[in-house]
């Protein structure tokens, strides 16, 4: 880390000690009356001190009543700041004086087996967290960001120490609380940010029945503290340990500190008064147990142990409660979410609460001045609806990585250490950033303007370190960011759409396959196959040659290459004057042309894209070879089954996925031409002219897209250059630089033009020529009627092979209108977009139109619509 500004120091409280408030029997009569709007606070917490903070810059008064006799006591906790969580302390002022605290974040991931040993290894995450979201990932000791939020309240004299709230009450005009030390104040609304344990909300579910936090389940517990820097955990490095019944986390942050989390489990679930003890011999006991533990190769858990400043005990409660507000009153962070820390969601979904309730009380009071009880519950009810879903599904996701990281059953031990290792660290870089784009942010506070460098500003004066990273815009946006919020695949589209694509499948068995047995077709091949010869129009019998030679390596594809040529020999080598002969070759060049090169540039780069690894779609050589030999009309719609499958994350539609690798948007136009169009050229030379070599020039198209997936292979390693020596340090991630865009404009604009002017000349010369038609070219005329030959099965085979992709083409297009509207990235209406897409096929061809479609989607998803 040569280069980065020297580490700041923990700030101490200088501030003058607030002063006396008044009473709350000073203030009877005047609550919750226009400018007297007041909202109590219990807890000094980071949600506590956030909310104050937001309610002060919206001009809503308040009062903290924190129970501690100092604001910001050290009690052992650490805190995991999430680029989410950065997002909204800078929306509140604090990120520039959060990151003078710190020297450098989070730059690589590790997670590890119980030998120490790297499983998954993260490298350039402060790129990645920046590129993609805005900010990067640290730790700090929890008090450091708590003393952040607390020289950010201007009013200091309203946020009061030694006031812990131990009693509570409700009228119809507001709620009065009662202290330890005697004292009681007012207000209008009071919201418990006092922890698991919240006397808040004990107070409602003993008024209301529901059930408090202390009911929550708990199925491990932890022992976690921090250290002085331990030698052998770097500086800019988290590390994950996976091991059996147990997992621990170790990263260092500010101040030569490391912080430790050792989670074990307690064998079964554990409710309320039947929890067991945690004191300091099972403390004793548990060090003991796991001392021995790996944390990386070099380094144990008795190494952080021994080196602790402080350690803390607690059991694990996870959970979100039913109900989150009573009346007046409303309880926020660890009192009505409690997350397994060991993802680090906790104190950033609190501050996601803190800013729901903020942006639903300053729309509110803009409406009504004097709220009344009833439309304070109307706030608290959409807080609770607008976050609950999201807080219930992360809690389960942490949940389930504790699971997964304590290897609870030989299935995730599996998992955990082979399956993940071997998919690489695309899905785990996705997997600890995914929680992340859906944050709610401050609505009414609109993120700052941005300095000239492109960074979030923040007070005047203030810079970053030259160090971090300072992107212009977000390559994975936030959810508010877009157009609108992105909403789940409905059930009834998603099973419709699965069920179209399954019926145009099973449609294609029917014409293709069976039409093909019904009419004769199969029986023709079989027997020239067997016989070793094929009838061809004006030339009579013609011997099959074994094209791949007689011996060697390749002789064994001779068998299915025999069964190929027979296939198209007929339709490319018959010769005469009617108009059939000539309708099929031009429709066979159509479809070459203007319809399979489209689909195939475009398959060819999905193939590549890195969302796309150990995907489906990851191998686009398979499903074109299955294509060849079944019809790419019957193998279309099964992939686009696939893809469909495999892009129901938002993230799948945002510029952070769409990435292909520069070397390779370059090289898949030369490897078109070379592996398809020169394959396609000389077989159209056979369809012209009598040529030797028909038979080979048939083989050698069968295997174009092996010859375009090898070309573009090896023109990408040539473009590419010598790789990245091991630990050498990119000097950027082009995943974020948008360097493959013009490649690709160049490559949909080079399929474009070809497949417009197929579409173009062929349709004119089928208008114009006497005694051709468009329909007889392109529409099956008494399909299941035995045919005379093979060609003329061929061809009723090849009709519906077109007219069957050209509709998957179709309904692809229609797909990723509805899912960019889905999503957010595209505002245009959906009929108008499928609208320009059936008038561009009739117009420019079907294939013109499909890539001209997908060089616009390609646009959307590398810079979508935003809101902000």
């Amino acid at each position: 880390m040569e280069g980065r500004a020297q580490k700041g120091k923990t700030p101490t409280l200088d501030s003058p000690r607030p002063k006396t408030l008044i009473p709350s029997q000073k203030r009877k009569g005047k609550m919750s009356t226009g400018k007297d709007f007041r909202v109590l606070i219990a807890g000094g917490s980071i949600a506590g001190l956030s909310l104050a903070l937001a309610l002060e810059q919206h001009g809503i008064d308040f009062l903290v009543l924190e129970g501690h006799a100092a604001i910001a006591p050290q009690v052992g906790a650490s805190i995991a700041v999430l680029p989410s969580g950065f997002r909204l302390l800078d929306q509140l002022g604090c990120y520039e004086d959060v990151m003078a605290l710190v020297s450098c974040t989070i730059d690589n991931f590790v997670i590890r087996g119980p030998d120490g040993r790297a499983l998954v290894h993260v490298r350039d995450l402060e790129e990645h967290l920046v590129r993609r979201h805005g900010y990067p990932m640290v730790f700090f000791e929890r008090r450091m960001v708590v003393e952040v939020l607390y020289r950010r309240v201007r009013q200091k004299g309203k946020v009061m120490t030694s006031k812990r709230v131990v009693g509570l009450r409700q009228d119809g005009g507001g709620v009065h609380v009662e202290c330890q030390d005697g004292s009681s104040y007012e207000g209008s609304v009071l919201a418990g940010a006092d922890g698991i344990h919240s006397t808040v909300g004990r107070e409602m579910a003993r008024t209301s029945g529901a059930a408090g936090g202390d009911g929550l389940p708990v199925q491990y517990r932890c022992l976690f503290g921090i250290s002085e820097r331990v030698p052998g955990i770097g500086e800019d490095t988290l590390h994950h340990v996976t091991n059996h019944g147990s997992s621990l986390f170790a990263a260092s942050g500010p101040n030569d500190r490391t912080y430790w989390c050792l989670f074990t489990s307690l064998g079964e679930t554990y409710y309320g008064d039947a929890l067991p003890p945690y004191d300091e011999k099972d403390e004793a006991e548990t060090v003991a147990k796991h001392g021995g533990d790996a944390v990386t190769e070099t380094v144990r858990f008795r190494d952080l142990y021994e080196r602790r400043l402080v350690s803390v005990r607690t059991p694990l409660h996870e959970g979100v409660l039913e109900k989150w507000y009573d009346g007046r009153c409303i309880v926020v962070g660890d009192a009505v979410h409690k997350f397994n820390p060991i993802i680090g969601l906790g104190g950033m979904n609190a501050l996601e609460t803190t800013a729901a309730l903020t942006n639903h009380l300053v729309a509110l009071l803009k409406s009504s001045e004097s709220p009344s009880t009833a439309e304070l519950e109307s706030v608290f009810a959409k807080t609770q609806d607008s976050r609950r879903p999201r807080a219930q599904a992360l809690v389960d996701v942490s949940k389930q990585t504790q699971h997964r990281f304590a290897m609870s059953t030989p299935r995730l031990s599996f998992l955990n250490r082979y399956y993940y290792p071997a998919i690489g660290t695309g899905p785990a870089l996705r997997w600890l950033t995914g929680a992340y784009p859906g944050a709610v942010g401050l609505e009414t506070k609109k993120e700052k303007e941005r300095s000239d460098s492109g960074v979030p500003g923040g007070e005047k004066g203030r810079t970053l370190p030259d160090w971090l990273p300072r992107p212009t815009s977000h390559a994975l946006p936030y959810e508010d960011e877009l157009l609108h919020r992105p909403e789940p695949r409905s059930i009834l589209v998603s099973g419709a759409i699965t069920a179209l694509l399954v019926g145009l499948a099973a449609l294609g068995v029917y014409l293709l396959l069976h039409i093909g047995h019904v009419n004769g077709t199969f029986r023709l091949v079989d027997e020239a196959v067997w016989q070793g010869a094929v009838d061809i129009r004006g030339q009579g019998m013609t011997d099959l040659r074994q094209v791949f030679g007689r011996a060697g390596w390749l002789s064994g594809l001779n068998r299915p290459a025999s069964t190929l040529v027979a296939v198209f020999l007929p339709v490319i080598a018959e010769s005469g004057g009617a108009p059939a002969i000539l309708e099929r070759k031009l429709q066979a060049g159509y479809f070459l042309l203007s319809v399979v090169l489209p689909v195939l540039a475009v398959v060819s780069v999905e193939g590549s894209r890195k969302r796309n690894t150990w995907s489906p779609m990851w191998s686009p050589t398979s499903w074109l070879m299955v294509a060849q030999l079944l019809g790419l009309g019957l193998v279309l719609p099964l992939y686009l089954l696939a893809l469909y499958r495999s892009s129901s994350h938002t993230a799948y539609w945002m510029p952070a996925e769409r990435f292909v690798p520069h070397a390779f948007s370059r090289a898949i136009k030369p490897a078109l031409a070379l592996g398809f169009l020169v394959p396609s050229a000389l077989l159209a030379g056979a369809m012209t002219c009598t040529w030797e070599y028909a038979q080979e020039s048939i083989a050698l198209w069968q295997v174009s897209p092996v010859l375009v997936s090898l070309a573009a292979d090896w023109i990408s390693a040539f473009l590419a250059g010598p790789r990245r020596a091991a630990g050498e340090k990119k000097t950027f991630l082009e995943d974020y630089q948008e360097l493959d865009l013009p490649g690709l404009k160049t490559l949909y604009n080079f399929v474009f033009v070809v497949a417009s002017a197929a579409h173009t000349a062929i349709l004119l010369t089928l208008v114009w020529t006497p005694g051709l038609s468009v329909a007889g070219a392109f529409v099956p005329h008494e399909p299941r009627h035995p045919v005379a030959d093979i060609a003329e099965g061929v061809g009723i085979f090849l009709k519906f092979d077109l007219l069957l992709t050209v509709a998957s083409m179709l309904v692809w297009c229609s797909i990723n209108c509805a899912e960019l509207r889905r999503v957010g990235a595209d505002g245009a209406p959906f009929l108008k977009s499928v609208g320009l897409v059936v008038a561009g096929s009739i117009l420019l061809g079907p294939g013109a139109a499909f890539i001209a479609f997908w060089k616009q989607r390609e646009m959307k998803v590398a810079r979508p619509e935003l809101r902000i």
